[in-house]
């Protein structure tokens, strides 16, 4: 059996029985349990996108529609669906139809930067459906954490704080629960797009390991975001400075999703600086835990470098691309 053969059988079963596995989470009330299931769920959708762009690319299109199907009926049927259909639906669409159509752009020679952006388009519409109909429940775990740690600060078992420290942590727990239940959409969104980056990446290793030519990011000091998306994030913070209510939660969450895209290509233009001068590993790996130490400014920092560099385009990455 040949790798070919077992990249499409991987694909073909997880594609089938993902109306199944997709349940572990639900199965059980108990907040760890819950979480080692979904993370485990969370590494399957990463091999199940995997193999499906994969199958396709190795020209198994029909098989992977028809496996894909047989899942989606299994999921809808009545009497037979472990799931709500609402419910299904969106989690099906968000761990199938993009890889589907990553992969079946790439064999058709598409580009990795459109191809996977159009992807990652779909996959974030899709989990913004998902967060709409169970997003009211991850807010209620968040809230009851919330509830316990504050209980732990205030109560008897508290540590010995004074009732200044208990109330300054208190509110500080406080806004930093606000923060994450009002960019909770975002950070799903971003979790998503990274399992399809994952899934991306494994995806060219792969061929590039078998000397087979496969169109992947190129060098990560040459990563920067199109020039366009630079419009698109100043119509998002108008709008959200205009309009109040959902469009400004939709907003910010557009908003932070754009500026963890732009942290990442400053990242990669930081490494391109620091490549050119020639630094010591030593010396670069001191610089990325200084800037990890720095937490928000880091990230805040690394996105205005690569906002900055989506427009000057200060390492010339379009005459490199072209050349």
């Amino acid at each position: 059996m040949n790798a070919r053969t077992i990249i499409a059988a991987v694909a073909v079963v997880l594609a089938v029985g993902l109306p199944y596995w997709m349940i572990l989470p639900l199965l059980t009330d108990f907040f760890l349990m819950q979480a080692m299931f979904g993370f485990v769920v969370y590494m399957l959708e990463i091999a199940l996108m995997t193999s499906l762009i994969m199958a396709i690319i190795d020209g198994r299109l029909r098989l992977i529609m028809a496996a894909a199907a047989i899942g989606f009926l299994i999921g809808v049927a009545p009497g037979v669906a472990p799931l709500p259909t609402a419910l299904f639906l969106p989690m099906w669409l968000k761990a199938v139809i993009p890889s589907i159509l990553l992969g079946a752009l790439i064999s058709r020679g598409g580009k990795a930067g459109k191809a996977f952006g159009l992807a990652a388009v779909l996959m974030a519409i899709f989990l913004a459906m998902t967060y709409l109909q169970s997003g009211g429940g991850l807010v209620e775990q968040i809230n009851h954490m919330n509830d316990s740690i504050e209980k732990m600060i205030t109560g008897p078992m508290g540590g010995g704080y004074s009732q200044d420290t208990a109330n300054k942590l208190t509110d500080q727990l406080l806004y930093m629960t606000r923060i994450l239940t009002r960019l909770l959409p975002g950070l799903i969104i971003m979790a998503g797009i990274g399992q399809l980056f994952v899934a991306f990446i494994i995806t060219e290793w792969y061929y590039t390991r078998r000397d087979s030519y496969f169109p992947g990011f190129g060098p990560f000091i040459y990563w920067k975001v199109p020039e366009k998306v630079l419009y698109f994030l100043g119509v998002v913070l108008i709008a959200r400075l205009v309009i109040n209510g959902v469009v400004q939660i939709a907003a910010d969450n557009i908003a932070f999703v754009l500026f963890v895209l732009y942290a990442v290509c400053g990242l990669a233009l930081a490494e391109y600086a620091l490549r050119r001068l020639r630094l010591p590993v030593i010396i670069r790996a001191v610089f990325y835990i200084g800037l990890g130490l720095m937490h928000i400014i880091g990230l805040i920092a690394a996105s205005v470098a690569g906002l900055f560099d989506s427009y000057f385009d200060f390492r010339r990455v379009r005459a490199h691309t072209l050349g």
